[in-house]
């Protein structure tokens, strides 16, 4: 799915692999009264209650209630957690640390190969980010126009077309 021509948008969600084990669990307690029926229907709406967005600009996290959102330019830090039983199952966890909180993409499946290109996606970002500081015109420290005005105004006053007590009642206005 893509938003424009130059943003494009892949979603992902976790891994059934992150949840083997309690899949394996529930279907073991089938025969104890049907237990494990009701353990395989937790496990799957827990499995598909998070939804992962990556755009070229930031990262979507969703789940039943909450919407995050990340900026890929406020990333300083990737970190990539897995479980022996993960790392057998070839998922794991990738949490994203910011100066201000962090959140952790659950049970995505090939998290090396993940972190690196989330990576180069944030350098990449940030690159972008500097060039477009770089280009952008810098604002002027006042209102274009007041300073003129108040050069006119400072030209009338001098020539004495202006009052004293009009001139610092007009200043006032530019200040």
């Amino acid at each position: 799915m893509a938003e424009s021509s130059q943003s494009k948008t892949t979603s992902l969600s976790p891994s059934w692999k992150n949840h083997l084990l309690g899949y394996t669990l529930s279907i073991l307690l089938i025969p104890l009264f049907g237990v494990g029926l009701i353990g395989l229907y937790w496990i799957y709406k827990r499995q598909h209650r998070e939804s992962y967005e990556f755009s070229n600009t930031q990262i979507r996290s969703r789940d039943d209630k909450y919407q995050r959102n990340i900026d890929l330019v406020n990333i300083q830090k990737v970190e990539l957690r897995q479980s022996w039983l993960q790392k057998k199952a070839g998922v794991g966890d990738i949490v994203l640390h910011t100066s201000a909180s962090s959140m952790t993409l659950h049970g995505l499946e090939n998290p090396k190969t993940l972190k690196s290109l989330l990576g180069k996606a944030i350098t990449a970002e940030k690159q972008r980010q500097q060039q477009r500081e770089k280009t952008k015109p810098k604002e002027p420290e006042y209102n274009p126009g007041t300073m003129d005005r108040m050069d006119y105004l400072t030209g009338l006053w001098q020539q004495g077309l202006v009052s004293d007590e009009d001139y610092e009642k007009e200043k006032k206005h530019f200040e």
